[in-house]
C-alpha cells in the first residue's frame, strides 16, 4: 500500500475541493461540509483517498441518503445506521473520494472531533502516522484494523472525559 504526505496533495486538493463542495451541497442543500481525514491534516499520512463529511439534521437525513445514493457508490453499508451513511466516488476525481453523512450531534457525528483532536495534538498526530506506516504493510485490513484501535480508544477516551 502507498502512503503520502498529506501536503503534497495540496495543489490537487486546492483545485478540486471546491468544485466536490459545490456539487454536494447542490444535492443536500441543508447540509454542512467539511474536509476530514488524513488529507486534511497538515503533516499526516496518509493512503490518498479524500473523506468529506455531511452533516445534517435528523429530518433531512432519510432524503439525503436517498439522492446520494442516485449519485454515489454505497460504501461500507454493514456500517450504516438511523444517523449515519457512506458512499464514495472512485473514478470523477483524481483521487477516492469518501463521503461521511452523519445526523448532527448523534452517536455518529464524531468526525469533526477527530480531525480537531489530530490538528491540534502532534503527538496524537505522530503516533497515528506511525501506526499507519507500520501497518500498510500488512495489506489494507491489517491497515484498516490498526486504524480502528487508535481511533476507537480516542474516541473512549472523548467518552470517558465527557
Amino acid at each position: 500500500m502507498h502512503l503520502t504526505r498529506s501536503d503534497d496533495l495540496i495543489p490537487v486538493l486546492q483545485a478540486t475541493l471546491p468544485a466536490i463542495k459545490a456539487h454536494l451541497l447542490t444535492l443536500v442543500p441543508n447540509a454542512e461540509f467539511h474536509h476530514i481525514g488524513a488529507t486534511a491534516l497538515p503533516g499526516a499520512i496518509t493512503k490518498g483517498d479524500v473523506d468529506v463529511l455531511l452533516r445534517v439534521c435528523q429530518s433531512d437525513f432519510t432524503s439525503a441518503v436517498e439522492i446520494l445514493r442516485t449519485q454515489l457508490e454505497v460504501k461500507q453499508a454493514e456500517n450504516w445506521s438511523n444517523d449515519f451513511a457512506s458512499f464514495g466516488e472512485d473514478s470523477s476525481y483524481p483521487f477516492p473520494l469518501g463521503v461521511q453523512l452523519v445526523v448532527k450531534d448523534s452517536e455518529n457525528d464524531f468526525f469533526l472531533f477527530i480531525h480537531e483532536y489530530l490538528s491540534s495534538d502532534l503527538m496524537h498526530l505522530a503516533e497515528y502516522n506511525r501506526i499507519k506506516i507500520n501497518s500498510a504493510s500488512n495489506g489494507p485490513e491489517e491497515y484498516w484494523k490498526a486504524k480502528h484501535i487508535f481511533l476507537s480508544s480516542l474516541l473512549a477516551s472523548r467518552s470517558n472525559n465527557g
